[in-house]
């Protein structure tokens, strides 16, 4: 009866330590997304600034064109 005992405690713990790699492993790979979804927030930022500067530079160059419209009429 002891030895089976001993035998359930070696298994279950075999099997927390096993739950606890598999933990370890999903942290590790939770860092790695966690990073990545920020470099891919810092290059949404990035381009969202890039493309409110290229309509600045639209409306500038469609406001010009209508200007020298308007001198030619």
């Amino acid at each position: 009866m002891m030895g089976i005992a001993v035998c359930v405690v070696l298994v279950l713990t075999i099997l927390l330590w096993l739950q606890w790699l598999h933990a370890e492993q999903r942290k590790a790979e939770l860092s790695v997304l966690r990073h990545l979804v920020q470099s891919l927030g810092e290059v949404i930022h990035r381009l969202e600034r890039e493309k409110a500067e290229l309509a600045a530079g639209l409306r500038a160059e469609q406001g010009q064109v209508e200007q020298l419209k308007r001198r030619l009429i």
